[in-house]
């Protein structure tokens, strides 16, 4: 239990910074939504038909949820959404154990990897039944339906992709003689342009601007190196998630990439930092970081995205998470005027209007292709490479296992330790391989 407890902390970390560094004008909503957030369904006002909506996002993007939300409600006098933010370290009990005792909400979001935790209590869907729903499944993402499809049916509605990416100071690449509107595509040319950017500005012999400085973020570090280890070719797990798959040439590459930035090309100090505070103070000129931190960046540096460098040797490719919309089993069948009411809700949540809005002012991206394709939202710099990552295919979703947290747990924990220089990049493939086959090998 131990070890289950601290995987689910690493993998809440990064989160965590996003909810603390992103919800600091909206504090006071979410502090009195978390506190009314005892997992309770809502009754119903007279003559409306209620559609609870339980939620994990507890930073700025759950206000900005909340708000979107009082406007449908607006338009849909006999419908009132009504969300309800859990805390993520009880939530996805909380969401269980309402199935099991007849309470679930109508409808809850979870990440990409959690749908394997409620198959069997929530509804599926087939290509049909979207059809009658008034969802064209073309209009979205092929990637964003993959994530939800499980033995050949659709698990829910995808809504917000949160992929990694590239940040970079255009000021800066200025300064240093680069052209701002060419950032690195490829690991050549990242190191070249990175040895231009690191730098001694004052001339007190000691460098005070690197050209990125590594997180010290153990969850984000290992979703960096999965991102690299799949454009080495390679997967986190084999093709049916039975075994490890990242043992080899191309994990331990995906290691020494990011190793060598320090040891081997000079541009980034040997001790791994807070990357996004080193951004903002100018002390890196790049970063590698979530979707999610340009909320952070905005109104305090000059920025701009661009798709994630492939620092591998095969393809590009880069990290992602999603929410997911999934509806419990019973509404569907038994109360239709509710499951009615629900699937308004959800086409909305789908709609371009409400997809497009939400990515302008949210820290997530739209799954569906005509908001991703805006013009207004490609000619903005502050997004237009997460863009880019989407609709281009580079993004790779966190497996789908029960058990992901805890595989992600103890990579993580193997990968601090060799950064920390107590674990050779070699013996942290093999200990990880062999803690994550035991995960899997569990019944």
């Amino acid at each position: 239990m131990r070890g289950i407890k601290r995987a689910g902390i690493l993998m809440l970390a990064v989160v965590l910074m996003f909810a603390f560094s992103t919800s600091v004008l909206f504090a006071k909503g979410t502090q009195e939504k978390q506190k009314a957030a005892a997992g309770k369904k809502e009754a119903a006002p007279a003559g409306k038909v209620v559609v609870n909506y339980w939620s994990r996002k507890t930073g700025s993007d759950g206000d900005v949820f909340s708000e979107f939300i009082k406007g449908f409600n607006t338009a849909n006098p006999n419908i009132e959404v009504k969300m309800q933010v859990l805390p993520w370290g009880e939530y996805y009990g909380k969401v269980r154990a309402s199935i099991l005792t007849g309470n679930a909400p109508e409808v809850f979001d979870v990440s990409v990897y959690s749908p394997p935790m409620f198959l069997k209590y929530v509804e599926s869907f087939t290509k049909e039944d979207f059809t009658k729903a008034g969802i064209n499944m073309a209009d979205y993402a092929a990637s964003a339906w993959e994530a939800v499809k499980f033995n050949g049916k659709y698990y829910g509605f995808p809504d917000g992709i949160v992929p990694l990416g590239f940040y970079y100071n255009p000021v800066l690449f200025k300064a240093a003689g680069l052209n701002p509107s060419t950032p690195p595509k490829n690991l050549k040319e990242f190191v070249e342009q990175g040895k231009k950017l690191t730098k001694d500005t004052n001339g007190d012999g000691k460098i005070n601007q690197w050209s990125i400085i590594m997180t010290d973020n153990n969850m984000m570090r290992t979703w960096f190196w999965e991102s690299i280890l799949d454009q080495n070719g390679k997967s986190l797990l084999n093709a049916d998630k039975t075994k490890a798959n990242f043992n080899n040439k191309a994990g331990l590459d995906a290691i020494n990439v990011f190793l060598d930035m320090s040891r081997k090309y000079g541009i980034a100090p040997k001790v791994p930092g807070n990357s996004g505070n080193a951004f903002i103070t100018k002390l890196a000129a790049m970063d590698f970081d979530g979707v999610w931190t340009r909320k952070m960046f905005k109104d305090k540096i000059t920025f701009a995205t661009a798709p994630m460098p492939q620092l591998g040797s095969v393809k590009p490719a880069i990290w992602s998470s999603m929410d997911i919309f999934l509806f419990p089993k019973g509404y569907r069948t038994k109360n239709p005027a509710k499951w009615e009411a629900t699937m308004s809700f959800a086409k909305w949540v789908m709609s371009k209007k409400f997809q497009l809005e939400y990515t302008k002012a949210a820290g997530q991206l739209a799954s569906r292709l005509d908001a991703l394709n805006d013009p207004e939202l490609r000619a903005d710099p502050h997004v237009n490479g997460f863009l880019e990552e989407v609709s281009s295919g580079m993004v790779v979703y966190a497996p789908a296992l029960k058990t992901t947290q805890e595989i992600y747990g103890v990579i993580s924990e193997s990968l601090a330790a060799v950064f920390a220089g107590k674990l050779s990049a070699e013996k942290a493939l093999a200990q990880s391989e062999k803690q994550v086959n035991q995960i899997l090998a569990r019944k």
